[in-house]
């Protein structure tokens, strides 16, 4: 019996024809770029408005505060992302924008909060079983509301990039193999120059998130999944947990917690991501998508990406 290749999700088509590909890839990191700025411009403006401080205060401790501030500066930057997306695939690649397609999106993004949450609850238990973790006091306030928004916001805006943007060109170029390594590493990369853990940042982020995001683009080649689980992995870390993210501040969760041990189970500086036992976990869910994403055939090879094209 002859065995047909596993359907992709039947919303898109994996090789749908791009047009001006390097046009729009410069034009997606313009937005990411123009996307942080303005999360950082608008959070400071509401900032100056509403907030008693006095002195001089940091961009950091202004998106880590209680207050208006930071949501509005996240929300901004995300909604200036999407609609820098949206336009650029529908003026430039003169196509529908099948990534944000209605169809089967609850349902992926349903999935997506599942994993993210998943992922850093099974490590939290890991941890507290151990007696690593210990809860202090619960919390709600301002802070539980920016530590959420830190976990949209930058969601949000690096998805759309890294997988809307790099990972969909890339893959249409050098096929899906490639692209998932290069993506991998970039994304690490990016994310270590703005860490106090320094560059060993990238190795926690490559092993923990880089994979999982990759294949969650993969499965769907849409965008409902990969920012479902990336905003559920970064706002359960720090509007439930009380973690650092990525070894950033995020406001206050509303759990408070104290950690107690070596940093390589704590995370250390670099909050959960540095924990041995959430890249433990993570990196596992991201090969079982992966072995998901093999058997439904969506790994695609050069060839036939360019053939498809």
């Amino acid at each position: 019996m002859k065995r047909t290749r596993p359907e992709l999700h039947p919303s898109i088509d994996a090789r749908r024809p791009e047009r001006r590909r390097l046009i729009q890839l410069l034009l997606g990191a313009a937005a990411f770029v123009g996307s942080r700025l303005l999360t950082t411009v608008a959070a400071v403006l509401v900032f100056a408005a509403t907030a008693q401080a006095t002195g001089v205060v940091s961009v950091g401790e202004i998106l880590a505060a209680p207050g208006p501030a930071a949501p509005v500066g996240f929300l901004v930057g995300a909604a200036f992302s999407v609609l820098g997306f949206v336009l650029v695939v529908r003026f430039v690649s003169r196509r529908r924008v099948a990534e944000f397609s209605r169809e089967g999106a609850p349902a992926e993004v349903g999935l997506g909060l599942l994993i993210g949450f998943g992922v850093v609850a099974g490590s939290v238990a890991v941890l507290a079983a151990a007696g690593v973790y210990r809860v202090a006091e619960v919390h709600l306030g301002w802070g539980v509301l920016t530590a959420v928004m830190f976990g949209v916001g930058p969601a949000i805006v690096e998805e759309v990039f890294f997988r809307g943007f790099l990972l969909r060109i890339l893959d249409g170029w050098i096929g899906s193999w490639g692209a998932l390594s290069i993506v991998s590493v970039v994304f690490a990369l990016v994310h270590s120059f703005s860490s106090p853990a320094g560059p060993v940042a990238a190795v926690y982020i490559l092993l923990s998130a880089s994979l999982l995001l990759n294949m969650a683009w993969f499965l769907t080649r849409r965008l409902w999944l990969p920012i479902a689980l990336h905003l559920a992995f970064n706002a359960s870390q720090s509007a439930v947990f009380g973690l650092n993210v990525s070894g950033s501040e995020a406001g206050d969760g509303l759990l408070r917690a104290d950690l107690t041990g070596p940093d390589w189970l704590t995370g250390g500086v670099m909050g959960g991501e540095g924990s041995i036992v959430l890249i433990v976990i993570a990196l596992a869910a991201g090969v079982v998508m992966t072995l998901v994403g093999i058997r439904r055939g969506v790994m695609l090879p050069r060839t036939s990406r360019l053939a498809a094209s």
